[in-house]
Order: C-alpha cells, then structure tokens, then sequence
C-alpha cells in the first residue's frame, strides 16, 4: 500500500494553517527526529512496530507516529473486519496494514499477502511474524493484473511508491510475476474471503475485467484510484460502481478508500 496521499493523512475539511502544521509533523525532517526519540518502536492505532528498517522512510515514521499512516483504510479495518476467517491483501507493502488484519482475524484463520515490490517481501514477512503467529499466512510475489504473465514494476526510492510500468527519472525497472485475483485465491486455496486492496489502479483489473471473481467476497476495503485501462480513463466513480454492480454494498466512505459489505 502507499502512504497517505497528504503528507499529513487524512484531514477533511481541514484549516489551510493546519494542514500547513500537519505537513511540518508529517516531514521528513520530522520523522529523522522522531525515530530515535522513540527508541524506533512506534505505536500505530493501538500496534507497535519496530520501524528500524530503511524500508520505512523518514516520513512514513512521522506519519505513524501522528496515526495519519493509512488511518483511513486502518480504521475502517478494524471496524469491519473483526473476526474475519480468510482475508486477501492486495498491495501489503511495509505490513502495517497488514498487521492490523492479522490482529482482528480469528485464530486459526488464513490471511493471504500480495505485494509486487521484491524489496519489501523480507520485512514484510518478518512483520507479520510477530503479529500472525496463530494464523496462516501465505506470501505472494506479484503485481495483480488481468492476465498471468510477467509485468514490469517501477520500483520508487521511496519504498511505498513504486507502481506498475511509467518508470520515471530514479526508479529502477523490475521485471515480476503477474496475476490475476483469481488465480490468486486458487493458488492459496481460498473460497469466502475478505478482501483488502490498494494497489494504485490495478484494482480495475477484477472489478472491471473479471467482477465475478468477487462472488465469494464477503466484506472489502478498497482504496480506489483513477486510473486507464486500454486508453479509458476510468474514475473512482467508475470503479465504485463497478463493486457494486458485483453485488457489494458502500458501508462507509472517506474520499477513495471504501467500506463494503455483501447483502
């Protein structure tokens, strides 16, 4: 997953002068100070994390110091997803998120991590090791796409920004695995599931190649992106109405990231 569109995170209808504050707490320079001071065990929405590694920027720290870090998608986890039995992550990143589901879902229960980025799959496992001991968890290398094959990723500097193809001035090109959700869901055995997405457009991919994959999908957070698919331009608009169309109903809502739930 990425971090909070805003330096700050989320905040709505927001003063210009505090946002203009949240960004200072939110920096950069903010985070460099903020990790020592804290010993760099951070507590994030009621989990703590040992946020040592290089995976974790300067300014992801400081966001999750503050709990702007993902805190919508967080909150809407962890009101609807509680004791879930199986749950699909498309786009696990550092495993914060992560983290959160592996701590509502039931013991004994299948939580299923997808992230594309190779650089981020050894702290992503060593993550969720402290948080999913009662659970099993399948690791999936892979961008989500419409069809299997291989995609190129755009690896970013910045751990939590890289994206498939548009590789820009810094990145570094990565040749990966590429699969659908529904060759996902066979190759780790799941039948009803949760579904937790954010994968910078990709999303398209089901809701809009393949919506009938999302039959056996019981509740989902999405955070949803504008995105193109074969030169469309498709909207959050599009891609919310594509959920529902699948048989999903909006629960809650702030901006892209939305909460559904099947009649």
């Amino acid at each position: 997953m990425s971090s909070s569109s805003a330096p700050g995170g989320d905040h709505g209808t927001a003063s210009p002068l505090k946002l203009r504050v949240a960004r200072i707490l939110a920096s950069d320079w903010a985070g460099r100070i903020i990790g020592p001071l804290s010993g760099h065990r951070i507590r994030h929405h009621g989990l703590w994390f040992d946020v040592r590694s290089s995976d974790f920027s300067p300014q992801v720290r400081a966001q999750m110091f503050w709990g702007t870090y993902e805190s919508a998608e967080t909150r809407m986890i962890r009101d609807l997803l509680r004791g879930s039995t199986a749950v699909v992550e498309l786009g696990s990143s550092l495993g914060v998120t992560s983290a959160h589901i592996a701590s509502l879902t039931a013991p004994g229960g299948h939580l299923v991590c997808v992230e594309a980025n190779p650089g981020l799959l050894p702290g992503l496992r060593e993550r969720l090791a402290r948080h999913a001991s009662s659970l099993r968890v399948d690791f999936v290398h892979a961008a989500v796409a419409d069809r299997c094959g291989a995609a190129v990723l755009a690896v970013s500097p910045r751990t939590v920004g890289s994206r498939l193809g548009d590789v820009r001035p810094g990145d570094t090109a990565a040749g990966v695995p590429a699969l659908t959700l529904r060759e996902i869901l066979a190759r780790t055995g799941v039948s009803d599931f949760d579904l937790v997405s954010d994968i910078e457009g990709a999303e398209s991919a089901f809701l809009l190649q393949d919506p009938d994959v999302l039959r056996r999908c019981r509740r989902a957070v999405l955070e949803l992106h504008d995105t193109t698919v074969e030169g469309r331009a498709v909207s959050v608009s599009d891609l919310l109405a594509a959920a529902v169309a699948a048989g999903l109903q909006t629960i809650r809502r702030h901006g892209p990231v939305v909460g559904l739930a099947r009649d």
